[in-house]
């Protein structure tokens, strides 16, 4: 067991190491981008991503998790048996993946027409769409790393892609002024370059002698239901996106396009927390101190995720002015709104136990579903008043009633016994501290004012962080501490 967990330690800490490295490729890349493209032109390239977000989810069809699935099932029986499985994944994404890309791109005049004002040719979404599709037959690559339990591979493959298709795309829009078309190019071609050199890496998994259809009615039954679940998601974290375009325009987009890009730094750290906790999650929830620890974890997570929240939403008009063009420069209060969705979604591996023990998943797609019709109401109601605000809100508070919805039914099914009190307080003073920050810039108050709320917020959520058994040792601890240095200082 202590190999085990020492194993998934140095992975997790790989893993989190990439993903904040991909990450952080996007986020110092931004003033290039914001000074490159204009708000309008930014925003483009955003709707262009959330159209070509929804084609990928509707390529995979779960297929992702039907390898993993197979992957393991067929372990005993051998690596060729092994190999059957990738390979039939393989050839069906490349069937059935071309067959949604032929239609998504016969379909673009029509999304041209209704969601770009007839301002793009059809180019753009024949390398739009077929840089997902290539991004796909990368991922599978990449995943089989991840199964065979080799991170450096993953890591290898998914950030060479983000880095690749950063430097082509710049190249073709600064060398050539392709403008957008150059960065929709370079996300293709460091697709597809890296989706070579994974499958070649995993040649002795590919098996191309026949095509393997016997195994295509079990790999469909297997994830086509999963799609609903992908979809409500989808519609979780990019309807925001489309309100905006529609009530707001292409520039408003841009603008919150980038305050979510700094979002994204508490998305970090949310997923090197997700992939670590997410195997103990597993382990300790067959354990008799399995609610003490999902107890003790929900205050920490909350309460020093509310702290990063509070920090980073004193720090956001700081951000936005060092990365980004001054025409972004109301994208601030979006951040730190926004951010709270992030933290909400890693709860989820928390607040969701109950309905993990029991086996009854599907209540997870079924208040999924209802947080999606949530967001869509929502987004409709405060977008054309607060346009970016209003969506990052809307976005932000269905995620909140997604986990709280969770939140009841899963200790309904196996009672952890959440101490809700300090729960709601650190959702409270987390609240509260990030609207006054928001205001206080809004009124042009002085600097060291709003870093003294932020700070005593920061405090108080630390300290709700902690049960009262372990405040009261820390509390003894220092006193010692204290008395000992007192002693010293007389002696």
């Amino acid at each position: 067991m202590k190999a085990i967990f020492k194993q998934l330690g140095k992975d997790s800490l790989i893993y989190g190491v990439g993903g904040i490295l991909g990450r952080g490729v996007g986020l110092f890349l931004l003033p290039i981008y914001t000074r490159i493209f204009n708000p309008a032109e930014y925003g483009i390239l955003e709707l262009l991503a959330v159209i070509g977000s929804f084609v990928g989810s509707i390529v995979v069809m779960g297929m992702d998790a039907a390898q993993s699935f197979y992957f393991f099932e067929q372990k005993e029986n051998g690596q060729e048996a092994q190999a059957h499985v990738v390979t039939a994944i393989l050839q069906w994404r490349i069937s059935y993946g071309m067959g949604i890309l032929i239609i998504a791109i016969l379909i673009s005049p029509v999304l041209n027409r209704y969601f770009f004002n007839g301002q793009l040719s059809w180019q753009y979404f024949a390398v739009g769409f077929t840089g997902i599709f290539c991004f796909q037959i990368m991922n599978q690559s990449a995943e089989i790393f991840r199964l065979l339990y080799r991170p450096v591979g993953y890591i290898a493959i998914s950030l060479g892609q983000t880095i690749l298709s950063a430097a082509v795309g710049l190249l073709l829009i600064l060398g050539l002024g392709y403008g957008i078309l150059g960065f929709l190019w370079g996300s293709l071609i460091g697709a597809l370059l890296l989706a070579v050199l994974g499958w070649y890496r995993l040649r002795v998994y590919l098996q191309w002698s026949k095509w393997h259809l016997d195994w295509w009615p079990r790999l469909v039954k297997f994830g086509a239901p999963l799609v609903p679940a992908a979809v409500a998601m989808y519609v979780l974290n990019a309807s925001d996106r489309w309100f905006i375009s529609y009530f707001s325009g292409a520039e408003a987009l841009g603008i919150f396009a980038v305050g979510a890009k700094f979002a994204m730094l508490i998305i970090m750290a949310v997923t090197v927390f997700r992939q670590a906790w997410w195997p103990v999650a597993m382990d300790v929830m067959h354990r008799d101190e399995g609610p003490a620890l999902y107890r003790t974890m929900g205050r920490l997570y909350l309460g020093c995720g509310s702290a990063a929240i509070v920090l980073i939403t004193a720090l956001s008009p700081t951000l936005v002015a060092w990365f980004a063009a001054p025409a972004y420069a109301s994208a601030y209060p979006i951040v730190g709104v926004l951010a709270w969705h992030s933290i909400f979604y890693g709860f989820y591996l928390i607040g969701s136990a109950g309905i993990w023990k029991a086996e009854k998943t599907a209540w997870s797609s079924i208040l999924m579903g209802f947080a999606a019709l949530l967001n869509i109401g929502l987004n409709y109601c405060l977008v054309p008043r607060y346009g970016g605000l209003g969506a990052a809100i809307a976005t932000s508070t269905s995620f909140g009633v997604w986990n709280l919805l969770i939140l009841i039914v899963s200790e309904r099914l196996w009672p952890v016994g959440y101490a809700y009190a300090a729960l709601g307080a650190q959702l409270a003073v987390g609240f509260a501290t990030c609207a006054l920050i928001l205001i206080l810039y809004h009124h042009h108050a002085p600097f060291w004012t709003v870093w003294a709320f932020a700070l005593i917020a920061v405090f108080l959520l630390l300290t709700l962080s902690a049960s009262k058994e372990h405040l009261g040792k820390i509390m003894t601890l220092a006193s010692r501490k204290v008395a000992a240095m007192v002693g010293e200082i007389i002696i």
